[in-house]
């Protein structure tokens, strides 16, 4: 009896079983190209190398040239600037005019004293013609009782005389005793009230003339301050920052400017960041392209996150202007043998190094960082190649370069 075979099994040819090989392949290159996308890729990357050096922890500067003796200019007088004699920049001698204030009030303040002189002085005078009448008067008054007690005295002693003989009552005698002694009275008494009213006149006159003193001396100051309209220099040297203008107001304490002393040498100014406030110090050096500098002083007043200090020449001066700016380094340390590494974004406590075709992300221990270097502590070696750009990820383990 028949009965049905299986159908037999045939293999592929061999040019099949490469086309089935070549889409697998195709499949599983498919799928893992996304998973190759995932890793970053650094567009333009900026590699530097690791190397031995030697680190200065220095800060670089740009200060200004100011004289090392300089006497400000302030407006001492409240005026209007009636006239300007020199300018900004020129040399000037001790005692040369500078400017000239006109003030109106100051003249009507001098006329007004003047006046108050002048009455007090004529008050003084009628005071004193009016002592000289009282003195005069008093003298006269004087002599008359001066003259009524002698001629009482001289009665009393004849009344005295006739008595001793018999010739005159007792009652006579006591009579002419009494005028004489009233004589004396009446002469003592005015003495004395000539001798308080002269004292209590002398005594006003003098006061009065002291108050015409204490306005005279109101009035030389008052002189003297006119005087001071027109500005002087106080000492020989050079205009700088002088800025009057004809017709400008100006009043007590505004600053016009300064004359800088030519033979008291230069220093240089420069601006800080606070963040370095606590480091700096006293004696600290520092180079500039015309010689040698130390740090004399940090001023204490912060303005907009800057400090500033000053700094002198360590030798011989050069000839530089007030108001010209030099390019300097201040050192804050001694320098030191390190690994150093140029300063950028992607110079973190951790980093990208190379290594191969990739960028691995790896953990580092950083120093200080000082004019564009980074010292290196720890995490790398001389020779490492390190991505100091910014990354496109900073959470991605590892980067492609493209």
């Amino acid at each position: 009896m028949d009965r049905r075979l299986a159908p037999r099994r045939r293999w592929l040819p061999p040019a099949g079983r490469w086309a089935l090989l070549g889409a697998l392949l195709l499949g599983l290159g498919t799928a893992a190209w996304p998973l190759r996308e995932r890793v970053a890729v650094v567009s333009q990357p900026q590699l530097a190398a690791v190397v031995p050096g030697e680190f200065r922890d220095e800060l670089a500067l740009r200060a200004v040239v100011e004289p090392l003796r300089s006497v400000q200019l302030d407006a001492q007088e409240a005026g209007r600037v009636e006239a300007v004699l020199v300018r900004d920049g020129d040399d000037v001698v001790e005692g040369a005019p500078l400017f000239r204030l006109h003030s109106p009030e100051q003249e009507q303040l001098l006329m007004q004293r003047s006046a108050e002189v002048a009455q007090q002085l004529a008050n003084v005078s009628v005071q004193r013609s009016a002592m000289a009448t009282s003195l005069a008067q008093s003298r006269r008054e004087l002599a008359q009782l001066q003259a009524a007690q002698q001629q009482a005295e001289a009665e009393h002693q004849r009344q005295a005389a006739l008595a001793a003989e018999g010739f005159v009552a007792p009652a006579a005698l006591e009579h002419s005793r009494r005028q004489l002694a009233l004589a004396s009275t009446l002469l003592d008494q005015t003495r004395l009230d000539q001798r308080l009213e002269a004292q209590t006149r002398q005594q006003s006159l003098d006061e009065m003339a002291r108050a015409v003193q204490g306005l005279q001396r109101g009035l030389q100051l008052l002189a003297r301050s006119r005087e001071r309209l027109e500005q002087r220099a106080p000492l020989r040297g050079r205009l700088s920052g002088f800025t009057p203008q004809v017709g400008a107001s100006v009043r007590p304490g505004d600053r016009l400017g300064r004359i800088d002393d030519p033979d008291g040498g230069t220093q240089l100014l420069a601006e800080v960041d606070e963040f370095y406030l606590p480091r700096l110090q006293a004696g600290q050096r520092a180079t500039s392209p015309h010689g040698e500098l130390a740090l004399t002083q940090t001023l204490p007043q912060v303005q907009a996150g800057k400090a500033r200090v000053r700094l002198q020449w360590q030798g011989p001066m050069p000839s530089l202007r007030p108001g010209q700016a030099v390019e300097l380094r201040l050192q804050l340390s001694a320098p030191r043998p390190a690994l150093l590494l140029p300063d950028g974004p992607g110079v973190q406590a951790q980093l990208y190094v190379r290594q191969a075709g990739r960028l691995a992300r790896r953990n580092v221990q950083l120093g200080q960082r000082a004019a564009g270097r980074v010292e290196v502590l720890g995490g790398l070696r001389a020779g490492d190649e390190v991505l100091v750009s910014a990354p496109p990820d900073f959470h991605s383990p590892t980067l492609r370069l493209p």
